[in-house]
């Protein structure tokens, strides 16, 4: 149970430093940019990718749809940037955890 939890927070850590990375690339000088807000985001989203079920039925349209939803408004009220800018994030953190994945050898190219 514990080496669960731990394998939780260290992914959730890793993934609060990537986005704060990904919102001071995307939009520096951020007031909102910090890592606690970062970490409370990533928590958030990690709640609803599990309960939107995307997680579990990655093969149906509708739960990604919802997903997509909410991990945009979140992003977009959270840090106070416009759709589009919520988009470019989208793609620098998909950049970023590509990066983050090939430096702790968990995918390879």
């Amino acid at each position: 149970m514990l080496r669960h939890l731990g394998a939780f927070l260290v992914r959730l850590v890793v993934s609060a430093l990537v986005l704060w990375a990904a919102v001071g690339w995307v939009d520096p000088g951020n007031p909102y940019n910090t890592v606690g807000r970062a970490a409370l985001v990533a928590l958030f989203l990690s709640l609803a990718s599990y309960l939107t079920l995307a997680r579990f039925l990655w093969f149906l349209l509708l739960p990604w749809l919802l997903y997509a939803a909410i991990w945009l408004a979140t992003v977009m009220g959270a840090y106070g940037i416009g759709f589009f800018s919520a988009l470019l994030l989208a793609i620098a953190l998909t950049l970023l955890s590509l990066l983050v994945s090939l430096v702790f050898g968990l995918r390879g190219l």
